[in-house]
């Protein structure tokens, strides 16, 4: 059988990694974790979502046609929303803040109390961190002590819309803003100096890079007027980090507005409502993960841990069909295709090599139940009524889509009943899949084969 060669996508944007969400650690195997949903289940964390997603494509993401990356920013600048858009998120906002007034009425709880109460826990945190950092230095040796010509220097994170200007635009912070000592890093860091010492520094120890830095930041350390007045100095956070919560809004669509570029004016604005994108999977492509990987929890509506044999119970009583369908997308899986949802070919799966960004589907799947001993097709187990009429229709889209029609034929096994489908995941054994390739004959394509057969009949004769 010659099998058609997949046709490739040209300028994938994302890079091939590997067909599985796994990684072999010596000291750890990692499992994610999802939430029961209706149709299947979601992965809420971010860095879960680009694991899950990348390494072998599974789910798609809710707001999105296949990555989740909605809400993101791009070329470094902001998210790009509609007015009509920020308009509904102004109105979600207000409600939310509505229904925190009617809480705290029904509760009789009193905000002012509430801060009170977070403001001693955040002194408290404070004298206990005071406390601790005593204890360190009482036991830290001698000669770990600082140097009298070093200056001292406190390394905390800072916002930059915290700093305010001075009558000379010179920007300054808010030393009233800081609450948090946190430990150095290289990107997000701002170190304070000490003003008595600030004179002491010299030019040469400041960096090249700080020093573009600060003079985009109108920030001059040749004047001693302007050192004194300024208590931060150093690395400023990325541009993509000042982005954050940021939202650039666009008015509507041009097909709503006339002259959509001639009147065009975009705008900044906070993100009052943030909305995030999580990554939903089907039934099938949860419970693979679960059952054929191990590297999947689910957490159950009531916020209980569902083992392997309570959630094929769940899927198979939320979907009739969920058992052949799994087979086979574990058979397939198996044999290194991605299997994605084929509803929108009239399909039940469709097939791709190595993902979507980088071929188109090959395969249009549809599945029979077929019974093992008989060879018949199971009526009450068929998902959909084959006749002439829909298999010409299949084929026609098929061919304009540039895919082929593959049959998969379940061998239902007689020692499972019918009715109640298999109790548990391990007898999942006894299923075999049959492939049956449906194409259309064309006798251009087939010309060499009934010449060579007109030549064995003569021969015969």
């Amino acid at each position: 059988m010659n099998l058609r060669e997949p046709k490739k996508k040209l300028r994938a944007k994302v890079q091939n990694k590997s067909p599985l969400p796994i990684t072999l650690n010596e000291t750890e195997w990692v499992v994610y974790t999802a939430y029961l949903t209706d149709i299947g289940s979601c992965i809420i964390d971010s860095d879960e979502i680009a694991a899950v997603h990348s390494m072998g494509f599974f789910g798609k993401g809710s707001l999105s046609r296949s990555y989740p990356s909605f809400g993101k920013a791009r070329y470094g600048a902001p998210p790009l929303i509609r007015n009509r858009q920020w308009a509904r998120r102004q109105e979600w906002s207000q409600e939310v803040k509505l229904l925190d007034e009617e809480f705290y009425q029904e509760n009789n709880y009193d905000k002012n109390s509430i801060k009170s109460m977070k403001n001693d826990d955040c002194d408290a945190n404070v004298s206990n961190q005071s406390t601790d950092t005593k204890e360190k230095e009482a036991i830290e040796p001698s000669n770990n002590e600082k140097k009298h010509d070093e200056p001292d220097i406190m390394e905390i994170h800072v916002n930059i819309p915290n700093m305010i200007k001075n009558k000379d635009d010179k920007q300054i912070i808010n030393d009233n803003e800081f609450c948090e000592i946190v430990p150095c890093s290289e990107e997000d860091v701002c170190v304070l100096i000490n003003k008595e010492s600030i004179k002491d520094i010299d030019q040469s120890m400041v960096k090249e890079s700080d020093k573009k830095i600060l003079e985009d930041h109108h920030i001059d350390l040749d004047n001693s007027d302007n050192c004194d007045s300024v208590t931060a100095s150093a690395h400023i956070k990325k541009r993509k980090n000042n982005i954050q919560g940021q939202l650039l809004i666009l008015p509507d669509s041009d097909s709503e507005t006339e002259n959509y570029l001639e009147n065009i004016k975009p705008r900044i604005e906070s993100e009052s409502f943030p909305v995030r994108e999580s990554l939903h999977m089907t039934f099938e492509e949860t419970f693979f993960l679960m059952f054929g990987l191990g590297c999947l929890q689910l957490i159950h509506f009531d916020g209980t841990l569902m083992d392997i044999n309570n959630a094929w119970l769940y899927f198979s009583k939320e979907d009739t069909n969920f058992v052949q369908k799994y087979v086979v997308y574990h058979y397939f899986r198996s044999k290194g295709w991605v299997v994605k949802p084929g509803l929108k070919y009239g399909g039940d799966f469709l097939l791709y090599k190595e993902g979507p960004p980088f071929y188109h589907a090959s395969y249009i799947v549809i599945i029979d139940v077929v019974d093992a001993d008989l060879l018949t097709i199971i009526p009450s187990k068929s998902m959909r009524k084959m006749t002439w009429s829909n298999l010409f229709g299949l084929d026609r889209l098929s061919e304009s889509a540039a895919k082929e029609i593959l049959f998969a034929q379940v061998l239902w096994p007689s020692s499972i009943s019918l009715n109640s489908g298999p109790s548990s995941p391990c007898m999942l054994s006894e299923f075999t899949v049959r492939e049956l390739l449906w194409r259309r004959w064309n006798p251009k394509q087939n010309q060499d084969v009934m010449i060579v057969e007109e030549e064995e009949d003569e021969d015969s004769c």
